[in-house]
């Protein structure tokens, strides 16, 4: 399974770590001017907020100017903590309002073919992954930092080992699924709610009479990670069909909740939306 921390190219852009501490740097310690990715070295971690989730990081300043030639010419090569990846670039795109370019492409020589990396290049800094595929299984992420070095952005690049990651999920369990009723007309209802598996197997039926101005929660409802489908009939007239998925509990959130809510509109008498939480 793979998993991204990659966000949004305007948040990862304007930086997503802190650093408490800027003195720890030795500046004996940046590599040469040749390479797009700089490693500082320092003499202790605890100068930042190392997540639960990281399985390694590294402290870099980039050359902006050496990685956007590199991209527009169409190959990149990064130091990415001790590994060397080569970067076919197969697509470029200027982010609207912004001077500012995304980039994108295959890893060479991993034997994933859906290896790749995003890459969000700014005026001055950098953010994205590289997902190498086989036989790393890990994704690199790429954020700024709201430090300076030399007058280069410090970023910080961070590892997520993929089957560390799928441990510490099935660790966590899974988040059961859930759903509410509410009723906002002045009539009473009557609604029937099934969920099917991924299987297309019933695992929930119930049948519920809502009057004006009810709320009602659901059980929690066990659930293994997947897309669940709700079947959903009103009044023994209207058919609907939403889905949902089921995922792992994590402090991000987990499985998906539907609220439904029934209104005075015969033509969408039920309002629906999901969330997470």
């Amino acid at each position: 399974m793979r998993f991204k921390t990659l966000a949004i190219a305007g948040i990862i852009l304007l930086g997503i770590v802190t650093l408490s501490v800027y003195s720890s740097y030795d500046k004996e310690s940046a590599q040469t001017e040749e390479k797009i990715f700089q490693k500082i070295d320092v003499n202790s971690s605890s100068f930042i907020e190392v997540q639960e989730d990281w399985d390694g990081f590294e402290i870099i300043v980039v050359d902006i100017d050496k990685l956007r030639k590199a991209a527009d010419d169409g190959n990149v090569t990064l130091d990415v903590m001790g590994e060397e990846f080569e970067i076919r670039i197969q697509e470029k795109s200027r982010l609207e309002g912004e001077n500012a370019y995304f980039y994108t492409g295959p890893v060479v020589g991993g034997k994933d073919r859906d290896s790749r990396a995003d890459l969000y290049v700014g005026e001055e800094s950098l953010g994205g992954s590289v997902e190498p595929g086989e036989p790393w299984n890990v994704t690199y992420n790429i954020s700024p930092t709201d430090k300076r070095y030399n007058g280069k952005i410090v970023h910080v690049v961070f590892m997520q080992d993929w089957e560390k990651k799928t441990e510490r999920l099935k660790q966590a369990g899974i988040d059961p699924l859930q759903f509410f009723l509410a009723n906002n007309d002045s009539r009473k209802h009557v609604m029937s709610i099934e969920i099917f598996d991924f299987n297309n197997k019933s695992v929930f039926k119930e049948n519920y009479t809502i009057n004006p101005g009810d709320d009602i929660s659901s059980p929690r409802i066990d659930a293994e990670p997947g897309k669940y489908r709700y079947e959903i009939i009103l009044d023994n007239e209207f058919t609907y069909e939403a889905k949902v998925h089921a995922g792992y509990a994590t402090n991000l959130g987990g499985s998906e909740k539907l609220h439904l809510t029934i209104r005075d509109d015969p033509d969408n008498p039920i309002q629906f939306s999901g969330e997470i939480f």
